[in-house]
């Protein structure tokens, strides 16, 4: 049987070393993306940077036109770059120009091949006006220029009214990169910069020197354009040219109303003008599709070689107007859903005051087009002010500046910085669900002082819960998010590294060694661009991916909190299951890495300092400890918001509604029972898991209850072990006793209007909800142990044995009267107290700072 038994030990042993050495070799057949990245990673180890090689993308590759045409064709003509090498980055060989298909030194590369893949990893000049794909990060040596596509007048980024929290999240991180950020005006970049939340970490130089392209529509041959779109000479040109409505899979009706607005415009207009569109992509497939193509401007023409023939440009909410805004012709604005588009996204220009007439319906645009002179007296005066706050570097020379600036990097007064000379603090914090470390760090970071430091918070893109949102929403706006989007560049040795670490941990000198350091320093850079940071914390730490890349990134300090008896936290079981013991053992070997290994409470440090002496070298100067902070004033006046208009009668029992809205716009409507005054109420808060252990409280309150029936216990909170609890509830027959409420999302106006606070846990850090009760001037009981005694010893709450009898006797003293407590808490000499260890112990030196 021993002999039997050993066999499947080593048959599984050999299972699992086959899966941990075939699954990368599998993953590297089956999915192109993990190759491009590992291909993508060997180009910027081992490749070198091609000195005299630009790419060019523009809007993804779905066109040869914009600021990047316009900077390639002044170079492909320019005696001085002829050696240069011009690299076209491109989805469909139909955009690109026949005159350009033959020349040596031009190559047209498909969007993620391989070969687009090694030059983005390797080309000396990047210019974009959109974004680069997730796994690309500038090298060292690069020079990345962003020109994005557009003065913006509607609303971008965080701007936009309805969004998703994280839309913006790869714009914001190829902003993080670029060195050169090319703007129009100053107007564009403060805009753009803002939005995205990267104005003051921004450390890249904007370039206020105008478009490139706009020099465009001052250069074209204009009796070639017009044969170009197959207008007569003798004809003037009115240009529609509309934002794309609308979206994928229903074409069809916007593309329709596009084709009878032409048509209608054709036929009112008169034979003195030709009438284009400049279309979306998938708006021009629906023309083509109709025989319709004629009507289109093609797609292969640049829009600011077009509007070099342009007599009336009719638009609405697209940023053409600005560009064709030096050739001083009139402009309409058909904008026939103006109060929808401004109620979904929005504008950062009232449309009421652009330069040219507002049109809700096509009479008025043709109107307009009838009394164009007209129009043009009337908003003269307009029209010039816009001349003058967004064209000013609209000279036809925005190139060349462009060229003398980037390429041969001569000084100029137009070159400006953003990038705040504030302390920076990376930090990651979890979740953001609901629990103890979301409280503390939303705590933390709203009373940090801002006008020393700059927050950056890092977080994943993916998480889509509402309750994260909702904490989210509880933050200081000075707080920005950085959130991950993609994932690793690594090559397969890398991964093979990364793997054993996330196994073994980094213990031995030999997995030291191996671990994988230049790989989770580059994903760090990958995830938030070149932007140096003093400080790095770890504010969570339970995540190893987290806590590898703040360990081994470059900060002048690092650190990583403990918000438990983490000896206890590894071995934690739930349902049966150990949730956090493969995670802490790999975070434990990194605790080396960081400069502070910090705990919430004194007595929580020294319970694991002596949990974690064989592992932390140096431990007394490694090993501290800063107190959990709060925020008193949202605490107290979070105890009154108390609506009568809210609350209900249900069964002969008082019911507080509560009404939210999720990130969706959703309304959410959620309710617990208030406590009755006749009542002694006892309240418990905090997650439904193991080490809270509400389990020995609810037996502790069986007897209680048998004794005073007017005793109450709420339970405030969410978690695995609810279903266990309730039939426990059931079981001792407490079901009109104890009363489970869920998640609360203002807890404290219940905490106020009842009795007394129990914390049965069997280990905390410092636990928030102690210092909350405390705020709130609650008599509090707490079990026995190191994170409770820390926040109640000096006699501000009774502790008893960490037992259901002591339990009993904690509730028993209440109820006869006695007090459990000497003095009042003094939460704002408290919160002093925590933010000055916070500052000394994991922010910088005054010296060191800025």
């Amino acid at each position: 049987m021993k002999y039997g038994g050993e066999v499947l030990v080593k048959k599984a042993t050999i299972v699992k070393k086959a899966k941990f050495v075939l699954s990368p070799m599998k993953k590297y057949v089956m999915d192109s993306g993990f190759r491009g990245r590992i291909l993508y990673t060997k180009c910027l180890k081992s490749k070198p940077i091609q000195e005299r090689t630009i790419l060019y993308e523009a809007y993804h590759g779905q066109s040869m036109t914009g600021n990047p045409y316009a900077v390639f064709k002044y170079l492909i003509q320019h005696p001085k770059y002829k050696n240069y090498q011009h690299i076209w980055v491109i989805q469909d060989e139909s955009v690109i120009h026949e005159e350009y298909k033959q020349i040596r030194n031009i190559k047209f590369i498909k969007k993620d091949s391989s070969k687009y893949i090694t030059y983005l990893a390797t080309a000396k000049y990047l210019i974009n006006d959109t974004t680069f794909p997730y796994y690309f990060q500038k090298r060292e040596g690069q020079i990345y220029a962003n020109i994005w596509h557009g003065t913006p007048l509607k609303t971008m980024g965080l701007d936009i009214k309805k969004r998703g929290k994280t839309d913006h999240k790869n714009i914001q991180r190829n902003f993080l990169f670029t060195n050169f950020f090319v703007s129009p005006n100053k107007y564009t970049a403060e805009k753009l910069l803002h939005s995205h939340d990267v104005y003051s970490i921004f450390n890249g130089k904007v370039l206020d020197s105008g478009y490139p392209r706009v020099d465009l529509m001052f250069q074209a041959n204009k009796d070639e354009m017009k044969k170009k779109l197959s207008v007569p000479p003798d004809k003037k040109v009115i240009l529609y040219a509309p934002t794309w409505r609308g979206t994928l899979g229903n074409e069809k009706n916007e593309s329709e109303k596009l084709l009878n607005d032409i048509n209608m415009m054709q036929e009112q207009v008169g034979t003195e003008y030709a009438v284009l569109l400049k279309s979306h992509y998938y708006a021009h497939k629906f023309f083509e599709e109709q025989g319709l193509a004629h009507l289109c401007v093609p797609n292969k023409l640049d829009s600011n070689e077009v509007l070099s023939v342009v007599d009336i440009l009719i638009t609405d909410y697209s940023s053409i107007f600005f560009d064709f805004l030096p050739s001083k012709n009139p402009i309409i604005f058909y904008a026939y859903d103006v109060d929808e588009y401004q109620k979904d996204r929005g504008t950062y220009i009232p449309m009421d005051q652009l330069p040219g007439p507002l049109c809700i319906h096509l009479e008025e645009v043709i109107e307009s087009i009838h009394n164009i002179e007209n129009i043009n007296q009337q908003y003269q005066d307009i029209y010039k002010k816009f001349l003058q706050e967004y064209c000013y570097h609209d000279d036809g020379n925005a190139t060349s500046r462009f060229v003398d600036i980037v390429l041969e990097g001569k000084s100029s007064d137009k070159l400006f910085q953003t990038l705040s000379s504030k302390t920076k603090i990376l930090i990651y914090c979890g979740g953001f669900l609901n629990n103890g470390i979301t409280t503390s760090v939303i705590n933390l970071l709203n009373a940090i002082d801002y006008d020393k430091y700059d927050v950056t918070i890092l977080d994943y893109a993916s998480n889509d819960k509402q309750e994260k949102w909702k904490n989210v929403e509880k933050l200081n706006k000075n707080v920005r998010f950085i959130h991950r989007v993609g994932t690793w560049n690594a090559t397969l040795s890398e991964w093979y590294r990364h793997v054993l670490m996330l196994r073994r941990g980094a213990y031995t000198l030999s997995m030291k060694r191996l671990v994988p350091i230049e790989m989770y320093r580059r994903e760090l850079e990958r995830i938030i661009g070149n932007t140096t940071y003093d400080i790095g914390i770890d504010f969570s730490g339970y995540s190893p991916f987290w806590a590898a890349l703040i360990a081994f990134g470059n900060f002048k300090k690092k650190s990583i909190y403990l918000h438990n008896d983490m000896g206890q936290e590894m071995n934690k079981k739930v349902n049966n299951k150990y949730p956090h013991r493969q995670n802490l053992k790999v975070i434990f070997s990194l605790y080396n890495y960081f400069d502070n290994v910090v705990s919430v409470s004194k007595l929580t440090n020294e319970q694991n300092k002596r949990s974690l002496n064989k592992v932390v070298k140096n431990i007394d100067e490694r090993m501290t400890y800063v107190v959990n902070n709060i925020d008193y004033e949202n605490i107290l006046a979070g105890r009154e918001e108390f609506s009568e208009e809210l609350v209900i009668d249900f069964k002969n029992r008082k019911f507080m509604l509560s009404i939210s809205q999720d990130h969706y716009n959703h309304l959410e409507l959620t309710g617990y029972q208030i406590p009755d005054e006749k009542d002694i109420n006892f309240i418990t808060i905090g997650r439904l898991s193991p080490e809270k252990d509400h389990e020995k409280l609810i037996a502790a309150f069986s007897h209680i209850a048998a004794r005073h029936s007017n005793a109450k216990l709420f339970i405030v909170g969410d978690g695995d072990l609810k279903t266990s609890l309730l039939e426990l509830v059931r079981k001792l027959k407490l079901e009109e006793k104890v009363i489970f409420t869920g998640q609360i999302t203002n807890p404290y106006a219940l905490l106020h209007r009842c009795d007394c606070f129990v914390l049965s846990s069997n280990h905390e850090g410092q636990p928030m909800v102690l210092l909350e009760a405390l705020t709130l001037g609650k008599p509090v009981i707490v079990t026995d142990i190191p994170g409770s005694r820390s926040v109640v010893e000096g006699g501000h709450g009774l502790i008893v044995d960490n037992s259901i009898k002591g339990l009993i006797d904690g509730m028993e003293h209440f109820l006869m009267g006695k007090e459990l407590f000497e003095k009042q808490f003094d939460y704002v000499n408290y919160r002093e107290e925590a933010m000055k260890m916070f500052y000394e112990k994991v922010c910088l030196p005054e010296d060191q700072t800025g």
